[in-house]
């Protein structure tokens, strides 16, 4: 091993990597590695911190052209870290990549916007601390739709459009989409992403990994000044789930509502009751073959001897978004606000919003006061719904989505909101979005393959709040039983050398 990252050492020059493309590329043998069977390599002396990191961006070098994923390298400031970040830590300097929407110290963040390019935070919060007390070493900012509005589609004026790497003409979904691409594409074998609507769950259903959504306020805070925000949670999306289990233990808040899970480290002799949710009401036909790989899904959780039962997702989908639109649409404002103290203009003229984000908060300027006063005294009722469907069942199935993709320029920046518009993505969230008012947790594994197409498709697993625990215990075992960790996407450094 030694020798073959001598090789890509070489192609490091005083702590930035000199241009790659100028040197032969070679297959990468780590590939297969997921974070911790590196941090194993780095504990047992085989490679060095740096020279993890040194491979890391390599990749990110080689993939980057292809799939546009990475907002701010910060190449820099990880090689100083390696040489700091101790051995005996549970992943001794494993290179992540962080999505570009939470304060990381003395880092660019810029929430995908034109607005926010200057804008560097000076201390990180707290959820950061905990992933590199867990010895993780920060080497890039992930790309996002600007400030996660154009939630399905990950694309922005200012960085531009990030790809799938199981086919580049679709959509990596959102909006924690450059995170997913990045660890579907082999670059970093997890990253970190938040979750506010399915953020986490729909990037992973669409790129053949896993990704989990805590229990709300359960992870350490990803707010400036500790807070945490009512429907946005932080976690990771993974090749494995091993790694999202030993992440979350680092980063789970011990002062928060729950008692922490622990290290969950393998599956549960438990076996459960489990709700299968084939459609949402009142939502858009399930496409064919995601209604096919969520059968398949729960014919495996019968082999496993778990119970399988009917169930009904407890909303009923245009009530749901009609009052979600109502409580949260008039709350963009904010961006408005920001646009016109920095330029003097209203947010559509400033240029400093994409046409997308200042349309959608011109749409939501004219929602009244008591539409906003209902939509919230309904959301109200979603976790009490939630909390009497779990009292009859353990975890509940369904769809991530109900179709299996999303072209990457079905909506782009320049998109201007209308009703139709907020009803695709009202489709594409009806699955996940309630999971975040009700506060509980989910999770999307990938289980299934479409035959025809050779794309991924998720199935979603949600239990009540606080059940986080169990969640991965299920994922452990539905990993043992299906493995997913060696389905690698064709634009991937499985195949393209670095």
């Amino acid at each position: 091993m030694k020798s073959s990252v001598a090789t890509v050492a070489s192609t490091i020059v005083a702590g930035r990597p000199s241009s790659v493309f100028a040197h032969p590329r070679t297959t990468d043998e780590f590939v297969d590695y997921d974070a911790l069977g590196m941090a194993n390599l780095i504990k047992s002396g085989d490679i060095t911190a740096r020279e993890a990191l040194e491979i890391t961006i390599r990749r990110i070098e080689a993939m980057e052209p292809i799939i546009n994923v990475i907002n701010t390298r910060t190449y820099e400031r990880a090689f100083d870290k390696a040489a700091t970040i101790p051995t005996d830590t549970v992943f001794a300097g494993m290179p992540v990549l962080i999505k570009d929407m939470v304060d990381v110290g003395g880092v660019r963040r810029s929430d995908g916007s034109r607005m926010m390019l200057t804008n560097i935070p000076k201390e990180n919060v707290k959820y950061i601390d905990g992933v590199e007390a867990a010895g993780m070493n920060i080497v890039g900012m992930t790309n996002v739709p600007e400030f996660a509005q154009l939630g399905i589609i990950t694309n922005n004026k200012a960085f531009g459009l990030s790809r799938n790497p199981w086919d580049l003409s679709l959509s990596t979904l959102g909006s924690s989409g450059g995170s997913g691409a990045a660890v579907a594409a082999g670059i970093v074998p997890l990253a970190h992403g938040t979750d506010g609507g399915g953020s986490n769950r729909l990037p992973s259903n669409a790129q053949g990994i896993f990704g989990m959504k805590p229990s709300r306020a359960r992870m350490l805070s990803g707010e400036a000044g500790g807070s945490h925000s009512p429907v946005k949670t932080n976690q990771s999306l993974s090749r494995t789930v091993r790694d999202s289990a030993a992440l979350f233990v680092h980063t789970e808040d011990p002062n928060g509502p729950f008692k922490p899970i622990g290290l969950i480290t393998g599956p549960s002799t438990r076996r459960l009751r489990i709700g299968f949710a084939r459609t949402i009401r009142g939502g858009m036909a399930i496409e064919a073959p995601v209604s096919a790989a969520q059968e398949n899904t729960a014919q495996l959780l019968r082999d496993l001897g778990h119970e399988v039962v009917e169930a009904e997702i407890p909303v009923f989908h245009d009530e749901f978004f009609r009052n979600y639109n109502g409580a949260f649409l008039g709350q963009f404002s904010v961006f408005n606000d920001q646009a016109l103290a920095i330029s003097g203009v209203e947010a559509a003229d400033s240029g400093l919003l994409d046409p997308f984000t200042a349309s959608l908060i011109a749409y939501g300027a004219g929602t009244p006061d008591d539409v906003a006063a209902a939509g919230l005294d309904y959301l109200a009722t979603v976790p009490v719904a939630y909390a009497e469907l779990f009292s009859k069942i353990d975890i509940l199935l369904s769809p991530v989505m109900p179709f299996l993709s999303i072209k990457g320029d079905t909506i782009t920046p320049e998109t201007l909101v209308n009703e139709s518009v907020l009803a695709l993505i009202q489709h594409t969230l009806s699955f996940t979005v309630s999971a975040n008012v009700s506060g509980h947790c989910a999770m999307s594994v990938p289980l299934n393959w479409d035959p025809e197409s050779g794309l991924p498709i998720g199935s979603m697993f949600q239990a009540a709040a606080g059940n986080d625990g169990m969640l991965y215990e299920l994922a452990f075992e539905l990993e043992q039983s299906r493995p997913w960790k060696d389905k690698w996407a064709p634009y991937s450094v499985k195949y393209i050398p670095i």
